[in-house]
């Protein structure tokens, strides 16, 4: 296991925090990243992160080699509801970028997706920055666009080689925030702009979701829409604007989002730091709804566990994770656990096995559905896809 270290403030630097809440995971046979993390809000200026994590290097590797943004199960293609997103996006930025000539570069591109809507906007040079090689393989087939693979750290880009630097749901996942952000102000032209998207911590408990679900393997950091601003700003990137969105997640969950542009000034003025007095009080009422989610479910797994008929288990990532080390499920028959990823399948999971949706063509046990967010969508793989008629646990 890797080890932990503990996290100043990646805002203020500061060591004063409180303690919310304690997560933990199991973790997958030979690719496991964390057992849990500490839900920390600094008492300085409010961010909300997670302490007693690995370095930036094992999340770097994490990504390269477990990658769950690869689509393959369709095509190298993303959902209806990335590509509302995505939409989004490009509205948002175009108003800030009146040549189709400017350099655009997205950084966590995954398949290409948001930049091919630019390459159809017109927009002629772009680029995409991916730790996955699968994904850059995709973007290339799928819409004709260079993507290099590695992160921030290891590529070699030229200073101010971009007019715009795109982050939709990266800076969440990034522990070493000062490094990064010095990086990007070093790629921006002179008056070139970062746009960034990120879950938005001070409204976790808008809409309902999954047990905390927000506190996952991959998101460690936690902002608000001040949080955010004090970050770039102390930086010395100039705030040019900053909204809170919402959009579908999928067909039954709904993301909310602090969404800004930011522009690289040399020599800014030192800021003033805003106090954060919204984070904490949302992430404690996110963690109460989360608890009596939860409880709701441990009963459905409980009757699972009690009646002791052997069941697979369709899903793998952090809802399971969280579930197998906090409820009863450990104890369950479990046959085998499904998962699309073809990353994580031959691995194992409580020395259980994780085998393709494929595999199960002939097996007639229950599936218990682990996940809010694709509940729908692996229902209709199982009935329509795979045309399977075994009796279907679901949790929500």
């Amino acid at each position: 296991m890797h080890q932990k270290y503990i996290r100043k403030c990646p805002i203020c630097n500061s060591k004063n925090k409180s303690l919310l809440f304690r997560q933990k995971f199991s973790t997958l046979s030979d690719s496991s990243l964390l057992t849990g993390y500490d839900v920390i809000v600094c008492q300085d200026c409010g961010l909300g992160f997670a302490d007693n994590i690995p370095e930036q290097t094992e999340f770097d590797i994490y990504y390269q080699e477990m990658s769950k943004y690869e689509y393959q199960d369709s095509g190298g293609k993303e959902s209806e509801f990335d590509l509302m997103r995505f939409q989004i996006y490009l509205n948002t930025i175009k108003p800030y970028l009146p040549s189709t000539k400017s350099s655009i570069l997205d950084v966590g591109c995954a398949t290409g997706r948001l930049l091919s809507l630019f390459k159809e906007s017109g927009y002629e040079n772009i680029q995409g920055l991916d730790p996955s090689p699968v994904c850059c393989e995709v973007a290339a087939k799928l819409y004709g666009i260079l993507v290099q693979t590695g992160n921030l750290w290891d590529v070699e880009i030229p200073e101010k080689s971009f007019d715009c630097i795109i982050l939709s749901g990266v800076l969440e996942h990034i522990r070493d925030l000062d490094r990064a952000l010095s990086i990007l102000g070093n790629m921006l032209s002179d008056d070139g702009i970062l746009f960034i998207d990120v879950p938005d911590a001070s409204r976790f408990s808008m809409y309902s979701d999954a047990p905390f679900q927000q506190f996952s393997m991959e998101h460690i950091n936690f902002f608000s829409p001040i949080s955010l601003s004090n970050l770039v700003k102390h930086f010395g990137f100039f705030e040019l604007l900053s909204l809170q969105e919402s959009y579908p997640q999928s067909a039954n969950t709904v993301s909310t989002s602090v969404m800004g542009i930011y522009k690289k000034i040399e020599n800014l003025a030192p800021i003033y730091i805003v106090r954060d007095q919204v984070t904490q009080l949302d992430l404690t009422t996110y963690i109460k709804q989360s608890q009596k989610i939860e409880e709701c479910i441990h009963q459905i797994i409980n009757d699972v566990v009690d009646k002791g008929s052997p069941i697979f288990v369709w899903g793998t990532g952090t809802h399971t994770l969280r579930l197998m080390e906090t409820s009863r499920l450990s104890q369950a028959k479990i046959l085998a656990f499904i998962d699309s990823n073809h990353r994580y399948q031959g691995k194992k999971l409580f020395d259980i096995p994780i085998i393709a949706p494929d595999d199960i063509k002939n097996k007639h046990e229950p599936i218990l559905i682990s996940s809010r967010v694709f509940q729908e969508s692996i229902k209709i793989q199982i009935r329509d896809i795979l045309k399977l008629e075994n009796d279907l646990i679901l949790l929500y």
